[in-house]
């Protein structure tokens, strides 16, 4: 008998819970490893930014963060699936679902600072090499790749 594939959806942070899951994947995937504390939870409570969760069922898998930029653009600041997630293909099927979101906001582009190991993925995507060109002036990354995505 086959297993029945359990629905993926996506919802704001809004919950406690929800909140709290999001900022297990930061610190676990992003922070730890470089032994610092998250310096961006103000992005928690800004207007620019937007926290998604991916659920599968009523399990939280995902988390994604992403940056409202001017000119109906935006920033992909981070995607992640929690590890035990891996390899089902949730990521590439999160992205699409920011993606769509953004789209309906009228977000035309999104862009990401691809770290090495990820390059993969956003290729395999339909991403492209693409300037970041972050409106703060934050100065590019040297380790990583800039890449988009016209929506």
């Amino acid at each position: 008998m086959k297993k029945e594939v359990e629905p993926i959806h996506l919802v704001k942070c809004s919950r406690k819970c929800e909140w709290n899951f999001a900022k297990k994947l930061r610190l676990k995937y992003f922070f730890e490893p470089l032994s610092m504390q998250d310096p961006y939870t103000w992005t928690f409570n800004h207007k620019e930014h937007v926290h998604f969760i991916l659920y599968r069922g009523d399990t939280m898998v995902g988390y994604a963060h992403i940056q409202l930029w001017p000119d109906q653009r935006a920033a992909l600041r981070i995607i992640v699936i929690d590890e035990f997630y891996r390899n089902h293909g949730l990521g590439s099927q999160f992205l699409h679902l920011c993606e769509q979101w953004l789209k309906n906001q009228g977000i035309k582009s999104l862009h990401d600072e691809a770290r090495p190991d990820t390059i993969e993925f956003y290729l395999k995507n339909g991403y492209i090499e693409m300037p970041f060109n972050d409106p703060s002036g934050e100065p590019p990354s040297s380790h990583d790749q800039p890449m988009g995505n016209m929506l």
